[in-house]
């Protein structure tokens, strides 16, 4: 891998790894929140808007420069079963979100 590559994959892998704490403290703020503690808004709103001016840039690095530089280290066959391994989780991603958003509203109203 040539240093460019690695250079953007380490700060893909950086901008994981502090968005993963940011999310950490956002639904910690969000437990306290529930409990009425109000105050703790300000760091919802805090980590929320750190997570919003993070991802446009980092999904754009990833889709636009990073996976299209990295797919000459692969096979064509390679890059189909990943391809199809991606599509099989994000439907798996999207149907769970809904489950767990259909759960917690019938738990809130029933």
């Amino acid at each position: 891998m040539n240093i460019d590559d690695k250079k953007m994959m380490q700060d893909l892998l950086n901008d994981h790894i502090i968005s993963r704490k940011v999310v950490g403290e956002l639904v910690a703020a969000n437990k306290i929140y529930v409990t009425g503690d109000l105050a703790s808004i300000g760091v919802i709103i805090d980590k929320l808007s750190f997570l919003l001016n993070l991802y446009p840039d980092h999904i754009s690095k990833e889709d636009k420069v990073f996976f299209q530089n990295t797919e000459k280290y692969f096979s064509d066959e390679e890059l189909d079963i990943m391809l199809d391994d991606f599509k099989e989780f994000d439907r798996r991603m999207i149907h769970e979100k809904y489950r767990r958003l259909y759960e917690s509203l019938k738990d809130m109203y029933t």
